[in-house]
């Protein structure tokens, strides 16, 4: 569970110290949570030996999800279509995936829209928290077709520097594009090497033998 914030609150119950938590942090029951540090007791006769509690509590990953939640319905309101989106948190990792109609406006060619927008979420959230967040954003399970496209596109250039002998540089791709032809190449041709050049959006992939190196 993500720790955004935390803060050690003094009370005579656990009740009352996630109030105070709740009116600090300006948040809903739901976004905190907590660890007794200190357990109260009730003491004796007129409350005498008693002793508060003492808590730490800290903001979760509920916080960020309804935040991306408002930040995306906000979007969504642009098109026509009813998008549902489905948002988890996988330890620093947030996965969101939207399904609906007409989602082909919110991919965009390539997937240029995707990518954008996924982006905007990730400065939006990571300026909440200095945690850093990743963010994975997939419509319509464009993600996993593109993967396999970029896996044909990844082999057939391999094959092409084996039967060359000469280095190649793909297109510029998303992170996510480049990362899935270094895991190709890296499990299925261990006589080659890749590596990213560039600066995004323009950054990209360089297929090359093991014993050469990259020259521009």
């Amino acid at each position: 569970m993500l720790k955004l914030q935390s803060k050690e609150f003094t009370a005579k119950t656990i009740e009352e110290a996630l109030e105070k938590a709740k009116k600090e942090f300006e948040v809903q029951d739901s976004e905190l949570s907590y660890k007794i540090k200190e357990e109260g007791t009730k003491g004796f006769i007129f409350g005498i030996g008693s002793k508060p509690y003492i808590l730490e509590i800290y903001i979760n990953e509920n916080f960020l999800i309804n935040k991306i939640r408002e930040f995306l319905d906000e979007i969504l309101t642009y098109f026509d279509e009813e998008i549902d989106a489905n948002i988890k948190a996988f330890g620093k990792t947030i996965v969101i995936y939207l399904d609906g109609e007409g989602l082909g406006k919110l991919i965009g060619k390539h997937g240029r829209t995707l990518g954008a927008l996924q982006h905007l979420i990730m400065i939006y959230v990571n300026r909440m928290t200095d945690t850093k967040i990743d963010i994975k954003l997939d419509i319509g399970e464009y993600r996993k077709k593109r993967r396999r496209k970029i896996e044909e596109i990844a082999e057939q250039a391999a094959k092409k520097v084996l039967r060359t002998h000469e280095n190649l540089e793909l297109a510029p791709m998303f992170s996510f594009e480049r990362k899935t032809v270094h895991e190709h190449i890296r499990k299925y041709f261990p006589e080659l090497s890749t590596k990213s050049v560039g600066l995004e959006p323009y950054r990209k992939v360089i297929i090359l033998e093991n014993h050469k190196e990259y020259t521009k």
